[in-house]
């Protein structure tokens, strides 16, 4: 059936709708976001199709006639079967849509080349990614999951820990011939070091790491600062210098031999990379969850651990 030639034009009948629920053509338009005489012109339309009047605009407040409240009978039941459809369309695509919120430079190294074996595992969810520049990966309305480093105490939140953090200085292979290696941390002065700028020191620097083994500087550290860890370690890859590495964001260089451990001397953190959520009543967001605590279980137990030994014991689950 082609309804066009049936029946009004759809803007025609919700302003048809709106001016009854009203009772006024001027709240009718601000409703609408338009102007009381646009309102006026579709009512007109719309009568004009039917060639039946169904307002009194005579009367204050506007009134229906008695062919415009048997209209608008009909008019409003399948108006509301009609939203009542689509918002049931809305929800099942959210039930099967899952945002993810991550920092830049793990969601770029490690959480999306992994996300093709949940995409693979569940291929009826949907998964988008929201990405933080700097600083905490947001949990705002709308986000489901978040990955975050740290040690798994946020207010309102629950945890579940993926990985304990390791960090390694890396290279690429191209530096380190060029350069010669290091055989102890004080030698790494000698070296270009490459720095990624953070106003939070719970993201370990370089500072921290030459404390962490006791080695004294006698001034500012050699090499170039960027304002984000994802250019740092495209500079190390590059050749540039060597870069602080950690399990989310240099295991993959690793194994692809695209970078190399200058020390094979990990520092282990007591912090790790968390999947955070304040609702845990979604399956979508449960069966993320689970899917991520066996592929990063499975993961460091086999290949991984090459790189990162403090990883040979199993892993704590939060």
């Amino acid at each position: 059936m082609h309804y066009w030639k049936t029946i009004p034009p759809l803007k025609a009948l919700l302003a048809v709708e709106a001016v009854a629920r009203l009772r006024s053509f001027t709240r009718a338009g601000e409703e609408l976001n338009t102007s009381q005489s646009a309102v006026s012109h579709a009512v007109t339309q719309a009568e004009s199709f039917l060639e039946t009047k169904l307002f009194d605009r005579s009367a204050r407040p506007v009134a229906l006639t008695a062919e415009g409240t048997e209209y608008i009978a009909s008019l409003s039941t399948c108006l509301a079967q009609l939203s009542a459809d689509t918002q049931a369309l809305r929800q099942r695509k959210e039930d099967n849509t899952l945002t993810i919120s991550c920092n830049l430079a793990y969601g770029n190294y490690w959480l999306l080349p992994r996300l093709k074996g949940f995409h693979a595992a569940h291929p009826g969810v949907q998964v988008n990614m929201v990405t933080a520049f700097h600083g905490l990966s947001t949990l705002d309305p709308g986000i489901d999951v978040a990955i975050r480093f740290g040690r798994g105490s946020w207010p309102g939140c629950q945890s579940q820990l993926l990985f304990r953090e390791q960090i390694l200085p890396v290279a690429s292979p191209g530096y380190i011939a060029q350069t010669g290696a290091a055989s102890s941390p004080q030698d790494l002065l000698r070296h270009t070091l490459l720095h990624a700028r953070s106003n939070d020191k719970s993201w370990y620097d370089w500072t921290q790491w030459f404390s962490y083994f006791g080695v004294r500087q006698s001034g500012p550290l050699p090499g170039p600062a960027f304002d984000n860890h994802l250019l740092m370690m495209q500079a190390a890859l590059s050749g540039r210098g060597i870069a602080l590495g950690w399990i989310g964001t240099a295991t993959d260089f690793l194994q692809e031999g695209q970078l190399v451990p200058v020390l094979n001397t990990p520092v282990v953190l007591e912090e790790g990379l968390y999947a955070v959520a304040r609702d845990r009543s979604s399956p979508r967001i449960n069966a993320f969850l689970e899917w991520f605590a066996n592929y990063t279980a499975t993961e460091f137990r086999g290949q991984t651990q090459a790189h990162w030994p403090g990883l040979a014991a199993p892993l704590p689950r939060d």
